[in-house]
């Protein structure tokens, strides 16, 4: 999805994918192939068909937004939609950087700050 993303609103085929990966991953073509039928099985994609049976896929939904639904369903699948106990695991076991933490502590700061405004209302 990356390549497909990098390259929007151009669409691309298989191959251009599978040249697109190269250097940050080794996958075969049919590899590949399978995986981007299944993504537009799902809706993820959608493709045309191109000259020479090639199709030329491109991305239904933004970047954005296919993030968006993912983490939602990811929430409510292993945490019961509670986004608490994922925030959890993530500090108890993943290496996160003082920058990192501060990060994420501003848009805590940041969320409390835009829910005391709308308390005040």
């Amino acid at each position: 999805m990356q390549v497909v993303w990098g390259a929007h609103p151009a669409p691309l085929t298989v191959r251009e994918v599978v040249e697109g990966l190269r250097g940050s991953r080794k996958s075969a073509y049919t590899t590949i192939q399978t995986v981007m039928g299944i993504l537009a099985r799902k809706g993820a994609l959608t493709f045309e068909p191109g000259p020479a049976r090639a199709h030329h896929y491109r991305a239904r939904w933004s970047r954005d937004e296919t993030t968006s639904s993912m983490t939602a369903d990811f929430v409510a699948r292993l945490f019961g939609g509670s986004v608490r106990p994922l925030v959890a695991e993530l500090l108890e076991h993943e290496s996160l950087s003082r920058s990192e933490l501060e990060e994420l502590k501003l848009r805590i700061e940041s969320q409390l700050a835009g829910e005391s405004a709308e308390d005040e209302r």
